[in-house]
């Protein structure tokens, strides 16, 4: 099989730092950053954005590394949308779940869940870096990037409903070997279901850390096929960008279409280029 693809930048949303989650539905667009204490809601068509602010108690945008919330991954719940935190800190340990209709926020407290995440695969708090999540048909993916020493990258999966706070009865724990970038291993950065398919980002960086950043070393796109488990084809999106967000924009019969974000680990950087990458089976 082989696939045809293309990368385009689509538009710019200005007064965004460090974009780190995103997701699309009915010409909105909903992007989190890694240090910020907002959620940003793009409109399209009006090309207006409003911030909804997640965390009372911080109130900023630029936060300091050691005290973020540290927002990596945001996934659709219908009428709500749910954002979690990294775990690689303890204070990153939160989910903030947003009613679109009533505007309303909620905070969850993931303690346990990552604890329980990280015991069953094997993980300590060097290796545990939640990147991206899903949610279908009562079903919770949690996505571990392996940037830690342990390279280990888990796709973390469990049966359950949208309050997180009470440990799943049982966690079943996906390791996958993913392909290297400019010899460098690689680790998840988002995520989103397709169909049968985790449509994932991996990235590589020349440091193994789940806290400090290192050299990027570009990424690239590929997918998991849920049925067996198995890696399909993977495309490179770029040698020196981190893309951290992945969503659904739109789809044929023939290819999926979606929308991407990055961060460029550059405070002075106050804007967010929304991507365009087609992915076409032939």
């Amino acid at each position: 099989m082989n696939i045809v693809s293309s990368l385009l930048i689509l538009f710019k949303i200005w007064g965004i730092n460090a974009a780190s989650g995103i997701y699309y539905e009915n010409n909105q667009v909903y992007v989190v950053s890694d240090n910020s204490a907002y959620l940003y809601h793009y409109n399209m068509e009006s090309a207006n954005m409003d911030k909804i602010l997640l965390v009372a108690e911080q109130r900023q945008e630029l936060i300091d590394k050691k005290d973020k919330p540290d927002f990596e991954a945001i996934c659709n719940l219908g009428d709500e949308l749910m954002v979690v935190g990294s775990g690689s800190k303890p204070n990153r340990e939160n989910a903030y779940v947003y009613h679109k209709k009533s505007k309303k926020v909620a905070k969850q407290s993931l303690t346990a869940l990552y604890r329980a995440l990280r015991e069953a695969g094997g993980l300590d708090l060097d290796n545990f870096n939640i990147e991206g999540i899903d949610y279908r048909d009562e079903q919770w993916y949690f996505l571990n990037r392996g940037n830690g020493p342990m390279n280990k990258n888990i796709v973390f999966t469990f049966k359950g409903g949208r309050d997180l706070s009470h440990i799943p009865k049982k966690i079943e724990v996906h390791e996958v070997a993913l392909p290297q970038l400019q010899n460098c291993p690689t680790g998840f950065s988002d995520a989103t279901i397709v169909d049968n398919r985790l449509y994932f980002i991996a990235t590589a960086e020349d440091k193994a850390s789940t806290y400090n950043d290192g050299i990027n070393k570009g990424s690239y796109l590929g997918y998991i096929d849920l049925k067996t488990w198995s890696l399909g084809s993977t495309r490179k999106l770029s040698t020196t960008q981190k893309f951290e967000g992945l969503t659904l924009y739109k789809k044929s019969d023939t290819a999926s279409f979606f929308l991407l974000c990055e961060d460029p680990d550059d405070i002075s950087v106050l804007q967010s280029p929304i991507y365009s990458f087609d992915f076409v089976d032939q």
